[in-house]
């Protein structure tokens, strides 16, 4: 069964805009923005043309529409420092948006969409303001309170990982309970990270090559943890993203000692 809500685009944003409450709001809102502008334009035009040039044409129109949008909203109206590893995420975005689009072959159901986005957008909220709070006593760049426990660890991406997997298993229990299991594949999401966030850097070697050697060994976990969890009993709401991006979490963790 397939999810009303761009799955992996939300939880890609859960992973890595969630370290404060207001890149949430914003992100959510982009999100939500392109996607529903996406549906529509393939609802009014991709009937018109052939299933393979539908295809190339919503990657190529959702990449350049997300990318464009995000710089005006981000950078032109909201006057914010885009670093690089942001316009690479953000190209991911419309992939991944063009990919749910694709998939819903243009039968959309906007009362179904409109509510469980509307859960998936809460949740990126909850989580940010978990990770802010945590990490710095704060919640929308105002601080609450200084408490002696917090720890700018909760900024990290691997907290956005462990949170974000719960967050959908979250999701898939509120909206798929009595539902077959939605199988997504947590590899769309990780793939981006691992690009833009490394765990560790050999610091001995060519900045290239030691990237190649960390996305390749971060990879090769990824596929071995999978493995393992394709023959484990667990729930059909931790089932498939959200085990897989919590696996992700704890091996960021152990490479990160390193």
């Amino acid at each position: 069964m397939k999810a009303r809500y761009p799955t992996h685009t939300f939880a890609l944003a859960m992973v890595v805009f969630s370290q404060n409450m207001r890149n949430a709001i914003i992100m959510g809102i982009l999100i939500l923005f392109v996607t529903i502008l996406g549906l529509i334009l393939d609802q009014l035009f991709g009937n018109k043309i052939p299933k393979w040039s539908r295809i190339s044409c919503n990657i190529i129109l959702m990449v350049a529409l997300t990318y464009s949008i995000f710089q005006i909203a981000l950078i032109a109206m909201l006057g914010y420092d885009i670093q690089n590893r942001d316009y690479i995420l953000h190209i991911f975005l419309g992939l991944l948006i063009a990919k749910h689009i694709i998939d819903s072959d243009g039968n959309s159901d906007y009362n179904r969409l409109l509510l469980e986005s509307a859960g998936a957008y809460a949740t990126l909220l909850i989580i940010s303001i978990i990770r802010e709070f945590m990490a710095g006593g704060a919640i929308y760049g105002y601080e609450i309170a200084d408490i002696g426990f917090k720890s700018i660890g909760f900024s990290n991406v691997i907290m956005g990982f462990i949170l974000t997997g719960i967050g959908i298993a979250i999701l898939n229990y509120i909206f798929y309970k009595e539902k077959t299991i939605i199988k997504s594949n947590g590899l769309l999401v990780i793939i981006p990270v691992i690009l833009v966030i490394e765990p560790f850097t050999i610091e001995s070697l060519n900045p290239t090559v030691s990237k190649v050697i960390t996305f390749a060994i971060v990879l090769l976990l990824f596929y071995s943890v999978r493995k393992y969890l394709i023959f484990s009993r667990l729930s059909k709401s931790i089932k498939h993203l959200s085990v897989e991006l919590l696996s992700m979490g704890m091996i960021y963790m152990i490479l990160s000692m390193f």
